[in-house]
């Protein structure tokens, strides 16, 4: 019999560059994924796990029905309709015997990818009346929720990457891993064509990172401090910034109330302490300011390297009075961000929402303390909150497109929390690690099988510009799509649910696409026309500019160095990161290869299929360790077994490894997870509970047989 074939256009939905995409299509299944060179933002590009998007729909471990734990510890199918009564069911009694604050939902980085899944969970959560949210957020880039909850926020946006003369990129490698963290549109889409046409174009290209990354390799400038001191390099950037009088006097004057608070706190923070602590020489450290400082436009912005490591909330809070010290904003009179497409469009204003410290006032959690930032308690204290006892210890955790029991830090505390957990369900396409240890894991559909929409991602764009895509392939009939699992259970609970503005008739639910017309109703692209356009919609320029201040807000001011962050900058200052018994420290890399635990489990994506322990080759030959060679990692939180590989992009003293790879199974050959070797006992942040993820003191050593037995 011939084989049906057929070409169909989407996007990728692995990560917020939402690739254009050309899908051939043999039998129902997808045959072939290819970059879309039709496509505005993306242009043709692909990256290898984006190709293999055929193996992430139709792959051999791909659940096809949702699944319930049984009494003798495996997982045996369950029709979802039942699934989610007896999720209800024992939601209830939960709650009826321990309170509210008993459930938890964890929300991942995947669920980000489904437009109408975050919406609707939140509704079901809500709903719930539990203050016990958790997210990816919080594991990996909460500080610079802390930075606007300490400083403020410039109400008229960022200057953009399109018509910088400099850019600044630390603790990211957008080459291998697209820079979304800020949502400021740079280098998220077809990464190495866009670097590269900027510095053809003029722009100036610093990179901060211990590596020499694939982007650090296309830098004009490249510093690369010692792993875990990135704070102290920021205060040396400023402390050349205002001494040398090479700041912006004229938007400091206006926005800031306390830039001379900062410049004191930065006067010892010289070129020469900065080459003391970080190992970077003083006068690349000036040079750096210079170019940063003496352009016109251009900003400095961050990834997870600096998020996650040490003094991650003083660092994060340097690279802003970076840019707020240079002036790196939009001001009155100029064209205003307008990558609004299907969502409202926010006016600016040159004015300044002033700090507010909202986590000294939210939801206080027993454990340490420690309160809400923006509605969520940091995912860091997730396992001490279901192991801690107490009268409303989490007993119930539903965990939306995630995998806390890779993520999370101290492997060891996290996955005995998973276990301890009266109900643990998961909504995961595979059988991750916290799915293998679910009472109820609901396979929903993948990105292909699914309509959607682009809203979520807007901000990651370098245009005003906007996507829709139908299911392009059939899902197996035992799948949901994930925000019709949230909308049913609410309903099997008794809560209403508020999408949209308007309560949700459970008996009669909606379809996806008029879920996905909802979402775009306040935005100025009609949705017919975004579903007429099949490779996405560039909606042009919107002629909004930055408008004046209102008149109550005109006298608000950023605060560069509140008290509290002075005293963080002097305990910085004295650190040590490196002590005789650990003298190596470990950093985390990403991979194109992978997004997170997304892409490490299918066959030949990942070259090697492992998680290797790299590092200098100098490093490997004073312990007389080989590449190749078999390696025991330790940390003072525990130790791990690895491959050696020499990489000469480190510097001296350094180990890269990726994280959330390994298994809770250990048949399975996927390499290791470095969460073995972090805890949060030393080194976590005030405020955010953020443990130490990266620049974690380590000893590397040969393994012997006797260990390998």
């Amino acid at each position: 019999m011939r084989s049906v074939t057929s070409r169909a256009t989407s996007y990728c939905r692995l990560c917020a560059s939402s690739c254009g995409v050309l899908l051939d299509i043999e039998d129902g299944r997808i045959a072939r994924v290819l970059g879309d060179a039709h496509h505005p933002i993306s242009g043709g590009y692909t990256c290898p796990k984006g190709r293999r998007g055929g193996d992430l729909v139709h792959g051999p471990d791909r659940l096809t029905t949702s699944m319930r734990r049984t009494a003798a510890g495996t997982h045996e199918p369950v029709p979802v309709a039942r699934a989610v009564t007896d999720i209800a069911d024992r939601l209830r009694a939960i709650v009826d015997r321990h309170g509210p604050d008993a459930v938890a939902l964890f929300m991942g980085t995947q669920q980000n990818f489904a437009a109408l899944t975050p919406p609707m969970a939140r509704a079901w959560f809500r709903g719930t009346g539990s203050h016990k949210l958790f997210s990816t957020m919080t594991i990996d880039q909460s500080a610079k929720w802390v930075v606007a909850e300490r400083m403020g926020t410039y109400l008229g946006g960022r200057q953009r990457f399109e018509d910088a003369d400099v850019w600044l990129l630390a603790g990211t490698n957008p080459v291998v891993s697209g820079n979304g963290g800020d949502g400021d549109g740079a280098v998220v889409q077809n990464p190495s064509v866009t670097l590269r046409a900027a510095r053809e174009r003029g722009l100036r290209l610093i990179v901060v990172d211990p590596r020499r990354t694939e982007t650090a390799a296309l830098a004009d400038i490249h510093l690369a401090p010692r792993p875990g001191t990135d704070a102290v390099l920021f205060a040396g950037l400023l402390h050349v910034v205002l001494t040398e009088r090479l700041h912006d006097a004229g938007f400091c004057h206006r926005y800031t109330a306390d830039l001379a608070v900062l410049a004191d706190a930065v006067a010892g923070v010289t070129p020469d302490v900065v080459q003391r602590i970080c190992g970077v020489p003083a006068e690349r450290i000036r040079d750096a300011a210079r170019v940063f400082a003496g352009a016109a436009r251009g900003m400095a912005t961050s990834g997870t390297g600096l998020c996650m490591g040490p003094h991650s909330n003083l660092a994060e809070h340097l690279v802003a009075a970076l840019n707020v010290v240079c002036g790196r904003y939009l001001r009155e009179g100029e064209r205003a961000d307008d990558r609004a497409v299907l969502t409202r469009h926010q006016p600016a204003r040159a004015e300044v929402a002033p700090a507010t410290r909202a986590f000294e006032r939210g939801f206080r959690s027993r454990i340490g303390a420690v309160r809400a930032i923006r509605g969520e308690l940091p995912s860091g204290i997730l396992a001490d909150e279901i192991l801690e006892p107490g009268p409303d210890r989490v007993r119930a955790l539903i965990v939306s497109g995630g995998n806390p029991a890779a993520a999370l830090p101290d492997r060891g505390k996290a996955l005995r929390a998973m276990r301890s957990l009266d109900l643990l369900v998961c909504v995961d396409p595979r059988m991750s690690d916290t799915a293998r240890l679910a009472d109820y894991v609901i396979a929903p559909t993948t990105m292909y099988e699914r309509a959607d929409h682009t809203a979520i991602m807007e901000p990651f764009f370098p245009q005003p510009f906007a996507q829709y895509t139908p299911a392009v392939v059939t899902a197996p009939p035992g799948v949901v799509d994930d925000w019709q699992f949230f909308l049913d259970l609410a309903a099997a609970s008794g809560q209403p649910v508020k999408f949209a503005g308007r309560i949700l008739d459970s008996a009669a639910p909606p379809t996806s696409e008029q879920l996905l017309a909802m979402t775009a109703e306040r935005g100025r692209v009609p949705f017919a026309d975004l579903v007429a356009a099949p490779h996405g919609h560039l909606a042009g320029r919107s002629g909004a500019v930055v408008g004046p201040a209102a008149e109550e807000s005109a006298g608000h001011r950023l605060t560069l160095m509140p008290d509290d962050v002075r005293a963080e900058l002097r305990a910085a200052l004295t650190d040590r990161t490196v002590a005789a018994q650990f003298p190596l420290l470990l950093t985390v890399r990403r991979i194109r290869e992978a997004v997170n635990s997304t892409g490490t489990r299918v066959p030949g994506l990942v070259p090697g299929g492992a998680n290797p322990a790299s590092l200098h080759p100098d490093d490997l030959a004073a312990v007389g360790i080989a590449d190749g060679q078999a390696v025991t990692v330790r940390s003072a939180s525990g130790h791990l077994r690895a491959t050696a590989r020499a990489d000469a992009t480190l510097a001296r003293g350094t180990v890269s490894m990726t994280h959330c790879f390994g298994s809770v199974d250990p048949r399975d050959d996927v390499g290791v997870n470095v969460n073995a070797l972090t805890g949060t006992g030393d080194g976590v942040q005030s405020i955010n509970a953020m443990p130490t993820m990266t620049a974690v003191p380590v000893a590397v050593e040969p393994t012997t047989i006797e260990q390998d037995m």
